[in-house]
Order: structure tokens, then C-alpha cells, then sequence
């Protein structure tokens, strides 16, 4: 794989990567909704792609999947070569869990087909796939020592995946708040920003040393 600069993984690997799940949901959400009234607590991710509540769009949603989570495996490899230098021992745990949650998503997708209702494999992919990914995400913030918030958020966000797995159930359909649905979009928007603000830190610190380079 050619070395890719940190400014293009921001500029295009990641929008690309969004817009490719975003889009794949969307048209899926489209044909979900064609048979029944709308609901924003029924657009579960699970549901959009699965041949027994979508038969029709399906498709899509599983395409978006697997194809975003491998357009992020160039920008995880670029982090992990940009970061490995001052913190090999965080980069190489960040991009061990990136591949963790990268894979996941990838069976996600691809393995959609097959899949009928939730069944245990399909629960434990989608955990690893978010605990995955933003591990990941936390890690290489903390070794690109990006902004406090940024990291704080992240890692907020990461103890809230590991007690939602491990911890008791809360979420429920009855109001939008406690929504499986809503939960699902906060945490694509998280990983979206949080790898977005990661980018940029690592490209901050490509663009310093390369001022010492020519120094």
C-alpha cells in the first residue's frame, strides 16, 4: 500500500467512509419504511440490515457496512505509522483494536445475508465493532496527545460501551431517549468526529516533523 499522508485520510478516506455507511442506511431506510409508518425507535442498524425485517433493502445497508469499515483500514495503518514512533506500545494497541472492531463490522456486512433475527454472533460482532473501532479511536488520541476533551469523550464514551455490554439493559423502545435507534446514531456520530479529530491531531504532529526534518 502506497504511504498515504494524514491530510488525505481527513480530507477524503474518512469523509468517503461516512458518507458510504450514512448512504448505504439511508437507501436502505427508504425501502424499510415503504410498508409500514414511520418511526425513528424502528430504524434499528440490526433491522435496516437484516433479510427478515428488510428483504428488499437490506442489501444496502450490509454493503455500507462492510465497505466503510474497509475504506477505514488504510487511515488506521496511517495512524498507526504516523503515532509508532514516540508511543509504538499505545500505537500498536490502537491499531490491534482497530482491526478488532474493523473486522467486525466487515462480517457484519458480509455475513448479513445469513443472518436471521439476533442471534448470539451477530450481538457480539456489533460490540465489537463500536468498543472496537473507538478503542481504537481512544488509544491513538492519547498517542497523538490530541486535545483533552477529545480524549475525555472518547473515553467517556468507551466506559459507557463496556458497561452497556457487561452491565444491565436500559435500552428499550419505549421513548426515543432510551431508543436502541438513537443510541446507534450518537455512537456512528461519535466514532465519525472522534476519528475526524484524531486525523487532524495526527496530522499536526506529520506537519511538525516535518518542519524539524527540514531544519
Amino acid at each position: 500500500m502506497p504511504d498515504l499522508a494524514p491530510r488525505f485520510v481527513r480530507r477524503v478516506i474518512l469523509p468517503a467512509a461516512y458518507l458510504v455507511l450514512s448512504g448505504g442506511f439511508a437507501i436502505s431506510g427508504v425501502i424499510f419504511y415503504r410498508a409500514r409508518p414511520f418511526d425513528v425507535k424502528a430504524a434499528i442498524l440490526s433491522d435496516l440490515e437484516s433479510p427478515d425485517d428488510n428483504p428488499h433493502g437490506y442489501g444496502a445497508a450490509a454493503a455500507g457496512t462492510a465497505a466503510s469499515a474497509a475504506l477505514l483500514a488504510p487511515a488506521a495503518i496511517v495512524f498507526f505509522r504516523q503515532l509508532r514512533r514516540e508511543h509504538p506500545k499505545l500505537a500498536m494497541a490502537g491499531v490491534v483494536m482497530f482491526a478488532v472492531g474493523l473486522g467486525a463490522a466487515m462480517a457484519i456486512g458480509i455475513l448479513a445475508p445469513y443472518t436471521r433475527g439476533y442471534t448470539p454472533v451477530h450481538v457480539q460482532l456489533a460490540y465489537a465493532a463500536f468498543i472496537g473501532i473507538c478503542a481504537g479511536t481512544w488509544l491513538d488520541l492519547l498517542a497523538a496527545r490530541a486535545a483533552p476533551a477529545a480524549i475525555a469523550i472518547q473515553g467517556a464514551v468507551l466506559v459507557f460501551l463496556v458497561y452497556l455490554y457487561v452491565g444491565p439493559d436500559f435500552i428499550n423502545n419505549d421513548r426515543l431517549v432510551t431508543s436502541l435507534a438513537l443510541l446507534e446514531r450518537l455512537l456512528c456520530v461519535d466514532c465519525g468526529l472522534a476519528l475526524w479529530a484524531l486525523a487532524k491531531a495526527v496530522e499536526g504532529k506529520d506537519r511538525a516533523g516535518a518542519g524539524r526534518d527540514r531544519r
